[in-house]
């Protein structure tokens, strides 16, 4: 009788938290307990929030990243934003949330695993968001053409990765046996920040979210200033490399920074990752 108050009580340090969540939604509770991992939540489960939207939660993963993004409000959008770019859109939970907090934006939402684009696109169409969300089904890269990507089942659907020497071990506790690189991956579309933005008719982008699974120093160190500079604002997760890719967030920084970008913030985790947000310098 007493078990849910007093475990409740244990995560008291998480009270801010937790008051956010029942602002989000009248199933506050349940979702609490779930992403604190007091209570198994059966799946699937349909999420509804108080200001309208509908997600369907499939895997444990998805309560995290609701919890992430409406809750903590990881990524920063403004009000103001009039274009936004989701490269890595994963289900669609950030793509939501941008919808709401700016009201008046385009959003360009791209996913490339297959089921999980699909899940993407159901969202967006659930949501009455078609006229306002493009969805497209790539990856983004230094390069286009074909890569592949992680496609054994069991892998939460946000540590598949494009399949590339650095990232072969990245996060290999989530992979388990596909961190071994044994198993054949899916084929799926690559391209550019370059042809994503002359997709989009707009001067530039107010603010892109990336979140590419170890991609993201590829990306952004292999695209030239005057294609990035159409950014106004990157918030970028950066991941933990092996050792020898001698690459982090230092690198990453400081080559956005000679492209023209300052940094605003860094939410460093102290084990190699985190969310960096950098705009250009006026």
């Amino acid at each position: 009788m007493f078990q849910t108050p007093l475990a409740l009580l244990s995560n008291i340090s998480r009270s801010t938290e937790i008051l956010r969540c029942c602002r989000e939604t009248d199933n506050w509770l349940t979702i609490t307990l779930a992403y604190l991992r007091l209570k198994k939540l059966d799946f699937p489960f349909q999420l509804r929030l108080r200001s309208g939207e509908k997600l369907a939660l499939a895997e444990p993963i998805d309560v995290v990243i609701f919890w992430l993004v409406f809750v903590r409000r990881h990524y920063p959008v403004n009000v103001s934003d009039r274009v936004i770019v989701d490269v890595g859109a994963n289900i669609g939970v950030f793509t939501l949330y941008a919808a709401r907090q700016a009201p008046n934006a385009r959003i360009i939402a791209i996913e490339p695993f297959p089921q999980t684009y699909d899940r993407l696109r159901n969202h967006v169409e659930d949501n009455h968001l078609a006229d306002r969300v493009t969805v497209l089904n790539c990856a983004i890269a230094p390069d286009k053409g074909w890569g592949e990507m992680d496609s054994a089942e069991g892998i939460p659907s946000v540590y598949r990765r494009i399949h590339s020497e650095d990232t072969a071990a990245l996060n290999s506790r989530h992979r388990g046996v596909a961190a071994l690189d044994q198993l054949a991956g899916i084929p799926v579309q690559k391209k550019t920040l370059a042809e994503i933005f002359e997709l989009i008719d707009a001067s530039y982008v107010d603010l892109m979210k990336m979140n590419i699974h170890g991609s993201e120093y590829a990306v952004l160190l292999n695209t030239p200033a005057n294609v990035l500079l159409n950014f106004r604002r990157i918030a970028v997760q950066y991941h933990e490399l092996p050792a020898a890719a001698n690459m982090g967030k230092t690198q990453l920084f400081s080559n956005l920074g000679k492209s023209g970008f300052h940094l605003i913030s860094d939410q460093d985790t102290g084990k190699g990752s985190g969310l960096a947000v950098l705009s250009i310098q006026d």
